[in-house]
């Protein structure tokens, strides 16, 4: 009897032994098969270190301004673009309501004054232009004036050194070549030969290498030969003239004329007619010592 009620005893006071082992076992399953929740747990290790891969944020903000620094346009950039075109039309649209307001809001009277100022000044406009075109046609005239008369003040230089033998020229003409083996050609055969050149045109005449004008002079030589504006010259005596090559050749063929002397002299003479001849000496002016210009004023008088 007291055997059983220790036994008794025990089995109400102690569990048994498979029972305690079960127990815990049973708990914590339960334990382990509870949901557990979206919420981690404290002690569950964590993993902050950045994905193999992934970009960090620093690095994805500098592509963004990359991007929308870069030369490419985005449509944030086509956004803003019309934004400011839109402004500026705006702005004008303003301006231009703004100016009609201020017209419209105008009294009659001062529409009016500023009508007949805006004509008065439109007047003075045209009136400037008129003035202007006026003397923009004077400036032109006085121009082609100016121009013509350096025009002709350079022809009458030319003509002037052409004359007065201080330019060389050429043009058409004759070369005239007097032979004289005897000496018997005196001077005045060759004033002669002069005269008529210049009587049938010649424009120019070297002698022998002597430019001859009008003050020109010929001497015969005490020993051979003659004297032209102090220079000796001997023969054979080289003439060249500018003029109509067939008026100086006809003049200097005529019967009893200058190469009829030079015939009758001994001598002979042949003549070329030649549609370019050039005369290169020149002769050197002095300066005058008593005769000076008068004034253009005084001449017109």
């Amino acid at each position: 009897m007291s055997g059983r009620h220790g036994a008794g005893q025990a089995g109400e006071g102690e569990q048994p032994v498979g029972a305690a082992d079960d127990a815990p076992r049973d708990d914590g399953a339960r334990r382990d098969d509870a949901p557990r929740g979206d919420a981690p747990r404290d002690d569950a290790p964590r993993d902050d270190a950045p994905r193999e891969g992934a970009t960090a944020p620093s690095e994805e903000r500098a592509a963004t301004w990359r991007e929308m620094l870069g030369p490419k346009l985005s449509l944030a950039h086509v956004v803003v673009a019309l934004l400011c075109a839109g402004l500026g039309f705006g702005v004008v649209a303003q301006v231009r309501q703004t100016q009609g307001d201020a017209l419209a809001a105008m009294r009659q009277d001062d529409l009016v004054r500023l009508l007949d100022e805006l004509t008065q000044r439109n007047a003075e406009l045209g009136e400037e232009q008129v003035d202007l075109r006026q003397d923009l046609a004077e400036l032109r005239s006085s121009s082609d004036t100016r121009q013509a008369a350096q025009e002709a003040a350079a022809a009458q230089a030319r003509t002037r050194g052409i004359l007065a033998g201080t330019l060389p020229v050429h043009g058409p003409g004759i070369e005239l070549t007097v032979h004289d083996p005897g000496g018997g050609v005196r001077a005045q055969t060759m004033v002669t030969i002069l005269e008529e050149l210049r009587n049938a045109g010649a424009e120019s005449v070297e002698l022998s290498g002597q430019r001859l004008t009008a003050s020109s002079w010929i001497l015969d030589d005490e020993v051979d030969g003659m004297v032209v504006d102090g220079t000796e010259i001997s023969p054979p005596y080289e003439w060249t003239a500018i003029g109509d090559p067939e008026t100086l050749a006809v003049a200097l063929n005529i019967h009893g004329g200058a190469l009829a002397s030079v015939r009758n002299a001994g001598g002979t003479a042949t003549v070329e007619e030649s549609d370019d001849v050039q005369i290169t000496a020149v002769r050197t002016l002095e300066e005058t010592e008593h005769a000076v210009p008068v004034p253009p004023e005084e001449a017109a008088e």
